[in-house]
């Protein structure tokens, strides 16, 4: 039961003023103090049966009453229990009306017994009050005056009305209301009002109140300046109605009336009561219109607006409407647009805001939906340092798949959170709910900001791989390869993570192909991950076998860039390496060795690949092969022969195996027969057969009888078996044996086995050349004269049928020297035969017919001496011979060489001019050289096996006094190099 008690209670006190002092002035309480105090002397000093003592006492009675009544008021004002003042006075007024009351008359007991009433009711003593105020009513009419008894009626009405008795006080309400004489009638009906509402007349209630709301006159208080209106009174009634109204539906109809009765002072206040009675009891959209006529009211401050905006927002939600959340967006524009000056109001109104947001999350706890989500979302933006909202806001996001704005709520809930823990937690579920979006951006945003604000946090080291991960999927290979390699020697990570860092890193160097930081940052894993050393070890060498075979295979790597490559693979380290990984290693440090020259780490690479237990059989061969390689190429043959012998040679037949062997180990002075043998047997076929036979022929103690046993597979090419044959010639200077062969069908026209038959003819015709011209005529006689004449006759006789050998032979050389003789000689006899003297004793016409006669015999050899002289010109003038003949020289095998010296030797001793004459002399001595020559050219190229004019030097020296086998050896190497660009 809800009565008005306070208002009540003041009425009452009111009510109990002494009757008879009503009209006296008002005093205060220092005056009354005085007043009392004074009083209280005389009446010390007065005597019992002093006539004016009974008035006296009724005098300090009523100030008594009146002081207690004052002090009580102010007791409940202050809400002071234990306050002394008005109880003492009170027992002391009720103990002076006690002794009083028989003394005084009638008309004046009545006042007394209503005084006394109203002290018994204020001290709680409720039966003596209502005692008195029935027996006022009892007593007959007349006996006390009207005004006393009306008041003790209305008295007693609010004494049965304040123990709960509301039949009884509106009996007694409904009579004092028909009385004119009695006061504060607006009261009454207000009671009546009150009681009719706890008596459950709900209608009765409401009419009686609107009836008193809508009565000006009785919305009145009595002044000292007399009746006026009594606003605080109307207030009461209004927001009593209110609540009256609330307790059944209210329509928009008597909201509208409502409205009407309202005093505008007072309109903000009673309608935000109105709505929030309406609201509290159920009546969502009655509260609704209630506060929206409140916002209509003129001169609210921005803080009442803005709290009542709040309120409809709530009020709509609690009643279902959609509105609900576009209320609350506009409540929280506004309360970002205005200055709030009152603290403690607008951090009322921000609770209430927040009330209204977990209320929404609550109601929809079990599947919060996108309007929970937005309150959260306006309330964080409204208020963004609350921190604690915007992490359950960031929740309501995740589980609704709104990544983006989980993310910016826990932004800001980490950029606002106050408590390290509750920082930390909103920066991963920034962080989660990025990584759930799966957009690089709002993850690395996420990342960076946990880093910004927790850069030592527990989960820092995770966040800067995830963050490195980042810029890894953005493709930012040299960005995430530095952030891995930072975490990765980061000794405060995880091992797992720090070695899948370290692993992330050469991935991302590994795609940019930065071999060389791969290998740099490997080997320095390696010393950091102890239990890992074998693998990046193995990572790093694999990024110096990259780098070295980058720098091989570019054509345009200088030498110190294949230099420098070879550097590193020689300090390369192979601990922990697989015999595949060295065999890698070793293969390639010998490219690089070839190609810079490097002998020590061509040799080197060769005894890692052959120290290698499990190396194949392809790369045991290509090692050897390379070092086979090596040593042909410093021309250390008898090594290349000794380390070929440990070869398979798979790729081989038999018997080019066996070809190989036995070329190095001629090439390096050993004995080389028994592999060209075995070659032979193995079925060796074409030149190369023909080559080794006729090696065999040169190389055996009796070159004729081995010449004999090749002779039949020699016998399939006519070149080389007349060349062997010269050969053998050659070297034993003699034909002994060689009978067959020169003449032979198949071979006897060759120019081998020509040369051959035409050596004689030197010799011979040197021979007859030098005795022609030793001839002399003796003229010391005719008989002398006569015989030496017939002797040198004799001797030009010779010199042409040494011509028409020469021409037979068909021989430049031979030619050349017998038609020199013959022209000399004859010219000579010419001239010696007209310079001999004449017979004594002859008469001048004697001597006239004797040298007519001379000139007679000495014509025909004049004549075949210019003839040949003639011939002769012509064949000087053949130059093409001339240097055929000189380039073969140049280009002759050691064994033939001395034979074609001599021929030019012959032609320079008769050469016409002195031009030719320093042409052949310029061929011989191209054609001689030492074996000190040799000897430095040989040098020269294993120094430098690539200098391709050391190599031409070498091949000229080597056709003349060096190796047979050396000139198709140099050969070979000239081609290769020019082809390859090196060896």
């Amino acid at each position: 039961m809800k009565t008005p008690l306070f208002s009540l209670l003041l009425t009452t006190l009111f009510l109990a003023a002494p009757v008879f002092e009503a009209k006296a002035e008002k005093m205060d309480s220092e005056t009354q103090t005085l007043v009392i105090e004074r009083l209280d002397r005389i009446l010390n000093n007065m005597e019992s049966s002093d006539p004016s003592y009974i008035r006296s006492n009724l005098r300090m009675a009523d100030l008594l009453a009146e002081r207690a009544r004052l002090r009580f008021m102010n007791e409940i004002e202050a809400n002071c229990k234990d306050c002394k003042g008005s109880s003492a006075d009170r027992k002391r007024a009720i103990k002076i009306y006690e002794s009083l009351q028989k003394d005084t008359p009638k008309a004046t007991q009545g006042i007394i017994m209503f005084q006394l009433a109203h002290l018994y009711e204020t001290a709680g003593e409720s039966a003596k009050a209502v005692s008195l105020f029935e027996n006022i009513l009892k007593a007959k009419a007349g006996v006390y005056p009207d005004e006393v008894v009306n008041r003790a009626r209305t008295s007693l009405a609010d004494v049965f009305f304040q123990s709960g008795k509301f039949k009884e006080a509106l009996a007694h309400y409904e009579v004092a209301m028909k009385s004119s004489q009695t006061p504060n009638k607006g009261l009454i009906q207000y009671r009546i009002g009150w009681c009719h509402f706890n008596m459950d007349r709900l209608e009765k209630a409401i009419q009686t109140l609107r009836h008193l709301a809508q009565t000006p006159s009785l919305l009145t208080k009595e002044t000292a300046n007399g009746v006026i209106a009594d606003n605080a009174f109307q207030g009461d009634v209004l927001r009593d109605l209110a609540t009256f109204y609330s307790r059944r539906p209210v329509t928009s109809k008597e909201i509208a009336q409502f409205l009407k009765l309202i005093p505008v002072s007072q309109r903000k206040e009673i309608l935000f009561f109105f709505a929030g009675e309406v609201g509290r009891l159920g009546q969502k959209q009655a509260a609704s219109e209630i506060y929206r006529a409140y916002l209509q009211t003129p001169g609210l401050t921005n803080e009442e607006r803005l709290e009542v905006m709040v309120l409809v927002a709530q009020t709509n939600y609690d009643k279902g409407s959609s509105q609900s959340i576009e209320d609350f967006a506009l409540a929280a524009q506004a309360y970002k647009k205005i200055r709030c000056s009152d603290d403690a109001k607008c951090l009322e109104l921000q609770k209430k805001m927040k009330h209204y947001v977990t209320e929404l999350h609550r109601s929809k706890k079990v599947k919060p939906d996108f309007d929970v989500l937005r309150a959260y979302d306006i309330y964080v933006k409204t208020f963004p340092d609350e921190t604690d909202m915007a992490i359950l806001g960031a929740q309501v996001a995740v589980d609704l798949g709104k990544s983006e704005t989980a993310s910016q709520l826990y932004h800001e809930a980490a950029r606002t959170a106050k408590d390290e823990k509750l920082r930390e937690m909103a920066l991963m579920g920034e962080i989660e709910a990025a990584e759930k979006s799966k957009d690089l951006g709002r993850r690395e945003l996420a990342y960076k900001h946990y880093l910004s604000l927790m850069p030592k946090g527990s989960n820092a080291y995770n966040v800067r791989y995830q963050l490195a991960q980042v810029s890894y999927d953005r493709k930012d290979w040299n960005g995430s390869a530095e952030q891995f390699r930072a975490l990765a020697l980061d000794k405060s990570g995880p091992a797992d993570l720090r070695k899948k860092s370290a692993d992330l890193s050469l991935d991302a160097l590994a795609i940019q192909k930065r071999d060389a930081d791969i290998e740099l940052w490997a080997n320095e894993y390696a010393s950091v991950f102890a239990a890992h050393r074998a693998e990046f070890q193995g990572l790093a060498r694999k990024a110096l076998t990259n780098q070295v075979a980058q720098t091989a295979n570019n054509a345009n790597s200088s030498n110190r860039e294949l230099s420098n490559a070879l550097d590193k693979m020689q300090t390369a380290n192979l601990s922990g390496a697989s015999d595949a990984e060295k065999t890698i290693h070793y293969r390639n440090m010998g490219v690089l060795a070839e190609k810079t020259s490097n002998e020590k780490a061509l040799l080197a690479s060769i005894a890692g690949l052959l120290s290698i237990k499990s190396i194949s059989l392809e790369d045991r061969e290509a090692a050897l092969a390379r070092q086979v390689g090596y040593y042909e190429k410093k021309l250390e043959f008898r090594s290349a022969y000794t380390t070929a012998l440990r070869m398979k040679f798979p790729k081989l037949k038999a018997a080019e195996r066996e070809l190989k062997l036995g070329t190095l180990a001629d090439l390096g002075g050993l004995r080389p027969q028994k592999h060209y043998e075995a070659a032979l047997r193995q079925g060796l076929s074409g030149n190369s057969e023909l080559s080794v036979r006729s090696r065999l022929v040169m190389l055996a103690g009796n070159n004729v009888s081995e010449l004999k046993k090749q002779s039949k597979g020699l016998s399939r090419s006519s070149q080389v078996l007349s060349e062997t044959v010269l050969l053998v010639y050659a070297k034993n200077h003699s034909t002994r044996g060689l009978e067959s062969f020169l003449n032979n069908r198949q071979i006897e026209r060759t120019a081998a086995v020509q040369f051959i038959k035409k050596q004689p003819f030197y010799r011979t015709h040197t021979t007859l050349d030098k005795k022609l011209s030793a001839h002399a005529i003796n003229a010391q006689s005719e008989k002398a004269m006569g015989r030496t004449i017939q002797e040198r006759v004799r001797l030009l006789t010779q010199a042409e049928k040494s011509l028409s050998e020469a021409v037979r032979l068909r021989d430049y050389t031979a030619q050349v020297l017998a038609l020199t003789t013959v022209s000399r000689e004859n010219e000579r006899f010419t001239k010696d035969l007209l310079n001999t003297p004449m017979p004594k004793g002859l008469s001048q016409k004697e001597q006239v017919r004797y040298g007519n006669m001379l000139k007679a015999q000495a014509k025909p050899f004049l004549v075949k001496a210019k003839i040949a002289a003639q011939k002769l010109s012509e064949f000087w003038g053949n130059q093409r011979s001339l240097k055929t003949l000189m380039q073969d020289l140049i280009k002759a095998r050691p064994e033939v060489h001395p034979y074609l010296a001599q021929e030019v030797r012959l032609l320079a001793e008769v050469a016409p001019t002195s031009e030719l004459r320093s042409q052949l002399e310029n061929a011989l001595d191209q054609s001689a050289p030492s074996e000190r020559d040799l000897k430095a050219a040989r040098e020269a190229v294993s120094a430098n096996p690539t200098d391709v004019a050391a190599i031409e030097k070498l091949k000229n020296l080597e056709t003349k006094i060096g190796h047979p086998l050396m000139i198709t050896y140099l050969e070979g190497r000239l081609n290769q190099t020019q082809k390859r660009g090196t060896l």
